[in-house]
């Protein structure tokens, strides 16, 4: 006597819901490492064409730290705000799939960091390879709080193309005009956002 049909069907059914609710039980057999990484948010003095100015930072460093990770590696970053600023991380091409609260854009999907706090963003990069990056995602902090976010293809699996004899990252960020450095920060971005709009 073997099983009614209805009953491999709901047997069927759930197994398969079961995948689609957590797929990372689908790809254990290929599952990643947790890589961390911490993001200390801080002011740092740069000088440009002899005018030096106060500016926010990841780490002090201006672009910011490279994540590197692999497909199916979880990623966690640990976002401490030491600025009066407030802050979120986007991480740009990122599919965040089962974790909307990480994908950083201030009022959407998370409140942003305030001074003094932190916030730890925690994702698992699934199907996706190459080069993308992160950014500040409120007010004119993108431009200088930017990083790039490598990922690499899984151990034991090609590129989609011809493996690179050398590979080079390039950042491409709003680079800051040069007077910046000699005029008021708010004037120079409603100058951009009104140029940005053909207002000027």
């Amino acid at each position: 006597m073997g099983a009614s049909p209805e009953i491999l069907l709901t047997i069927l059914l759930f197994a398969m819901s079961c995948v689609w609710a957590f797929p990372e039980v689908a790809s254990a057999k290929h599952a990643g490492i947790t890589r961390h990484y911490k993001f200390n948010i801080k002011l740092k003095n740069v000088t440009r064409l002899c005018h030096t100015k106060s500016m926010v930072t990841v780490n002090g460093r201006f672009p910011g730290p490279r994540i590197v990770a692999r497909e199916g590696d979880r990623v966690v970053v640990k976002v401490v705000s030491h600025v009066p600023n407030n802050i979120s991380i986007h991480w740009h091409g990122i599919r965040q799939l089962q974790s909307g609260w990480a994908d950083g854009p201030s009022y959407i999907t998370q409140c942003p960091i305030q001074t003094n706090q932190t916030y730890v963003y925690n994702f698992t990069i699934t199907g996706q390879r190459g080069t993308l990056f992160w950014h500040a995602h409120i007010s004119w902090l993108r431009a200088s709080v930017y990083g790039s976010l490598i990922v690499f293809p899984k151990h034991n699996v090609s590129y989609p193309f011809a493996k690179p004899h050398k590979e080079v990252t390039i950042m491409l960020g709003i680079q800051l005009p040069f007077f910046y450095f000699s005029d008021d920060l708010l004037f120079v971005y409603s100058r951009v956002e009104y140029k940005h709009f053909g207002l000027v």
